[in-house]
C-alpha cells in the first residue's frame, strides 16, 4: 500500500483526465469573466437623458441603483434604468455565482473528508487521530467566522473574500502534499481560516445586497447551496478515495479557487472604510479566535489519547472556558466604557429575540453535523461499506436538505411567518434523529435508514433560511454583518462540539466493549487501521461491527437531547417575538452599504428639473430584457412632480 493511499490501477487515468481539465476550467472561467465584464463604448441612450445624476452614476458603477433621500416618496418607478449601457450593469452579473461557488467549496471541504477518514488515517497508521482531520478544520473555521465578518466592515467584502480565497487555495495545496498526519492536521487548520471567510462573507454579501422582500427565496437558495455542499462532500470524497488517491480531495480546489479569485477581482464592486480601523476591536478579535481551540481540543481528546482526569484535558478545558468568559467580560466592558465597536455586541445577549435565535442555531448545528460526519462513518464501521458506497447511502439526506431549504425560502417569500418554518423543522429533526438512534447494529443495511434520512434531512433544510430572515427584525441594521457572522459561528460551533462529543463517546465505548473479546494489542491495532479490521476473522468482525453500531446509536441518543432542547427554544423564540410585536415581520432595509453609492443631494430646483426631464422617458421600449437577480432598478422612487395633474398622469 502506497504511503499516500494511491490506487495504482486507477490513478493514472483519473489524474490524466483531471490534469487536462484543470487548464480548461481556468480558461473557461476567465472567458466567462471577460464576457460578463466587457465594457462597451456606448453613450447613454437618448431615452435615458435627464436621469438624475445620482441614479445614473450608481448604475454606471454596476452597483445597486438607489434614489437619494430628497428623491424618495412617490409612486413613480425608475423602469428605464435598464436602458443603461451593458457595461454599467454587468459587474454584478457574475460575482453572485462566484460567491455561491466560494460557499460551495468552503462548506464541501468540511465534509468531503469524512468518507476518506479511514483511508487517510490508515495510510498514516493513525486511525485514532482520524476525527482530528475534521475537528482541526472546524475550530479555525468556526473561530474566524465572526472576525472575518467584522473585518469586512473595515476592508470591504471584496478585499476580504479575495484574501480568504488565497488562504484557502494555498493551504489546500499544502494539504495535498502532506507527508505525515501531523502536517495534514496543521494544514487543515489553516485551510479552515480561509474556508471560514468564504462561508461568512458570502452570507454577509447576501444580507447586505439582496432586497429585503427577496430575502426569503435568496436565503433558501444560499442555504440549499450550503446544505448541498455539505452533503455532497461525503459522496465526492468517497468516489475520489476509492477510485484514486485521497490527495485529489485537496488538489481539485486549486483551479476552481484560482478562477474564483480572479473573477471576484475583476467583477465584484468593492469599497473599504479604513476609518473604522481606529475603532476596531483587535483584542476582542484575538480572544474570539483563541477560546474555541483549547475547548474543542479537550472535548476531542478526552477518552481518546488522554483520560478525562489527565492534566492535559483538565488544563485545556479550563483554559477554553476561562478564555470564553474573559472574552465575554472584555466585550461587555468595551461596550459600556469605550467607543470601540465590539466583535460581539452585548446587545445580542440583552435582546432575548437575538439571544434565542443564536441559541437555536447553535442547537441546530448538533444534528446537522452529526448527520453528515458520523453517519457515513457508521455505514463503513457497522455495515462494512466502501467510502464511495457510504457517500451514496447518504444521498437521501443530500437531496432532501437543499430541497427543504428551497421550499422554506419560497414559503417565507409568500409572507408565511418564518417562526412556523423553524418550529416544523425542529420537530422533524427531533423525530428523525430519534429514529436514527434506533437503527439495528448488525451488518445488514436496513432499508428504513432511507426514510429516517428523508425526515431528518428535510427538517434540517426547512429551518435554515428562516434564521437569516428573522435576523433582520432581531437586531439593528448596522449589526447585520457581525450578526450574520455570529449566527454562522454558533452553528459551526455546535457542529464542532457535537463531533467532539461523538468522538469522545466512541472512544470510550470502544475501550470498554472491545476489551471483552480483543487483546490490548488488537484493540490498538483496530483503532489504528481499518485494513487490520478487514483482515480479522468473520465472527470477530461481526462482533466489532455490533460494538460500533451500539456506539453510534448512543451518539445519536445524545444528539437527540440537543434536538429536543431546540424545539423548546424555538417555541420560546416565537413567544418572545410575538410579545415584542415582531412575529412574522418581513425584512426591511433603511441604510445604505458598500453596494449602494451615496451621492450628494441636489437642490430642490435641480431635482424638480430632473423629474420634468424624466417624464419624457417613462415608456420602456419592447426590446428591454427582463432583469436578473441584480436588477433592482424598478423599485426606486423619485420626488413628486410639481403639479397635481402630472402626479395623476404618472400614477396612471
Amino acid at each position: 500500500m502506497a504511503q499516500d493511499g494511491r490506487n495504482e490501477d486507477t490513478t493514472p487515468s483519473v489524474v490524466t483526465i483531471l490534469s487536462k481539465t484543470r487548464l480548461s476550467i481556468i480558461i473557461i472561467g476567465l472567458w466567462y469573466v471577460d464576457r460578463s465584464t466587457r465594457t462597451h463604448a456606448l453613450d447613454l441612450p437618448p431615452s435615458a437623458e435627464g436621469l438624475p445624476e445620482e441614479i445614473c452614476c450608481t448604475a454606471m458603477d454596476g452597483l445597486r441603483p438607489t434614489a437619494p433621500e430628497h428623491l424618495k416618496g412617490t409612486e413613480t418607478t425608475l423602469r428605464h434604468a435598464r436602458l443603461l449601457p451593458l457595461r454599467y450593469k454587468t459587474h454584478t452579473n457574475v460575482y453572485p455565482h462566484v460567491r455561491r461557488l466560494s460557499l460551495f467549496l468552503s462548506a464541501m471541504d468540511t465534509t468531503i473528508i469524512t468518507t476518506s477518514l479511514m483511508k487517510i488515517s490508515s495510510d498514516f497508521h493513525a486511525l485514532e487521530q482520524a476525527s482530528w482531520l475534521v475537528t482541526a478544520y472546524l475550530p479555525t473555521y468556526n473561530s474566524f467566522l465572526m472576525l472575518s465578518a467584522k473585518l469586512s466592515d473595515v476592508f470591504g467584502v471584496k478585499t476580504m473574500l479575495i484574501i480568504c480565497n488565497l488562504i484557502f487555495l494555498v493551504f489546500s495545496m499544502a494539504c495535498s502534499g502532506a507527508q505525515t498526519m501531523t502536517q495534514l492536521i496543521v494544514f487543515r487548520a489553516f485551510q479552515g481560516i480561509g474556508g471560514s471567510g468564504l462561508y461568512s462573507l458570502v452570507f454577509v454579501a447576501v444580507m447586505t445586497l439582496v432586497e429585503p422582500e427577496k430575502m426569503g427565496i435568496v436565503s433558501g437558495i444560499i442555504s440549499s447551496v450550503f446544505a448541498l455542499a455539505n452533503l455532497l462532500g461525503p459522496v465526492l470524497g468517497g468516489i475520489i478515495t476509492d477510485r484514486t488517491t485521497w490527495r485529489w480531495i485537496f488538489w481539485i480546489n486549486g483551479p476552481i479557487t484560482a478562477a474564483s479569485t480572479v473573477t471576484l477581482f475583476l467583477a465584484m464592486p468593492g469599497k473599504s472604510n479604513r476609518a473604522r480601523l481606529h475603532g476596531f476591536d483587535g483584542i476582542g478579535g484575538i480572544l474570539s479566535v483563541c477560546w474555541p481551540v483549547p475547548l474543542l481540543f479537550a472535548l476531542q481528546e478526552a477518552g481518546a489519547q488522554f483520560e478525562w482526569k489527565s492534566g492535559v484535558i483538565i488544563g485545556t478545558l479550563v483554559a477554553g472556558v476561562v478564555l470564553f468568559f474573559f472574552f465575554g467580560l472584555y466585550e461587555a466592558w468595551i461596550s459600556r466604557k469605550t467607543k470601540i465597536e465590539p466583535i460581539f455586541p452585548m446587545r445580542f445577549i440583552t435582546n432575548p429575540a437575538m439571544l434565542l435565535l443564536l441559541l437555536s442555531m447553535l442547537l441546530l448545528g448538533f444534528p446537522f453535523y452529526a448527520m453528515f460526519i458520523q453517519l457515513p462513518q457508521r455505514f463503513q464501521g457497522v455495515n462494512f461499506t466502501s467510502a464511495e458506497r457510504a457517500g451514496i447511502l447518504l444521498l437521501p439526506t443530500t437531496l432532501l436538505t437543499p430541497l427543504g431549504a428551497m421550499l422554506a425560502g419560497v414559503i417565507i417569500s409568500k409572507k408565511c411567518p418564518g417562526e412556523y418554518s423553524l418550529l416544523a423543522a425542529a420537530a422533524m429533526v427531533s423525530i428523525g434523529v430519534g429514529l436514527m438512534s434506533s437503527l439495528p447494529v448488525d451488518s445488514q443495511f436496513p432499508a428504513r435508514t432511507y426514510g429516517y434520512q428523508i425526515i431528518t434531512g428535510f427538517g434540517l433544510g426547512l429551518g435554515s433560511p428562516a434564521y437569516y430572515v428573522l435576523l433582520y427584525s432581531s437586531c439593528v441594521e448596522k449589526d447585520i454583518p457581525v450578526a450574520t457572522g455570529a449566527l454562522n459561528m454558533v452553528r459551526t460551533l455546535g457542529g464542532a462540539v457535537a463531533v467532539a462529543i461523538c468522538s469522545a463517546l466512541h472512544h470510550s465505548e470502544l475501550d470498554h466493549k472491545l476489551a471483552t473479546f480483543l487483546s490490548p494489542a488488537q484493540i490498538e491495532a483496530a483503532k489504528d487501521s481499518s485494513y487490520y479490521i478487514a483482515q480479522l476473522p468473520q465472527d470477530i468482525r461481526m462482533k466489532l461491527g455490533r460494538v460500533f453500531g451500539k456506539s453510534y446509536n448512543k451518539q445519536f441518543e445524545v444528539i437527540l437531547g440537543f434536538a429536543l432542547l431546540n424545539v423548546l427554544v424555538v417555541v420560546a423564540l416565537a413567544f418572545v417575538r410575538k410579545k415584542k410585536g415582531i412575529f412574522g415581520i418581513l425584512p426591511e432595509r433603511k441604510e445604505e452599504n458598500e453596494f449602494m453609492k451615496k451621492r450628494p443631494a441636489k437642490t430642490d430646483e435641480e431635482a424638480r428639473s430632473d423629474v420634468q426631464k424624466d417624464a419624457q422617458v417613462r415608456d420602456v421600449p419592447s426590446h428591454v430584457a427582463a432583469g436578473g437577480e441584480q436588477d433592482y432598478a424598478d423599485k426606486i422612487s423619485i420626488i413628486p412632480p410639481s403639479s397635481a395633474e402630472e402626479e395623476r398622469k404618472m400614477k396612471n
